[in-house]
């Protein structure tokens, strides 16, 4: 969990500090802050949900395959419709 802590951290300041720096250089206001924090959050959240789905699989939990009919097929038994 630390490690993800760290990833997070890392995809939300790399960019934001980049846009931050764009911005003076550039002097555009907060026009590339935004753009990185939009950036980095959508970083963000794509790796905190990988490591997510690495855990929980790791953990071994069953996933969620259930028929899209929501109800559960036994098995050796074929859907007749």
């Amino acid at each position: 969990m630390l490690h993800m802590g760290w990833m997070i951290a890392l995809a939300l300041l790399l960019p934001l500090g980049f846009g931050l720096w764009l911005d003076r250089r550039l002097g555009t206001g907060l026009l590339f802050f935004f753009v990185g924090a939009s950036i980095g959050i959508l970083a963000a959240t794509v790796i905190a949900v990988r490591i997510a789905g690495r855990q929980i699989e790791a953990l071994g939990m069953p996933s969620q395959t259930a028929p899209a009919t929501g109800e559960k097929q036994e098995e050796g038994k074929e859907d007749t419709a």
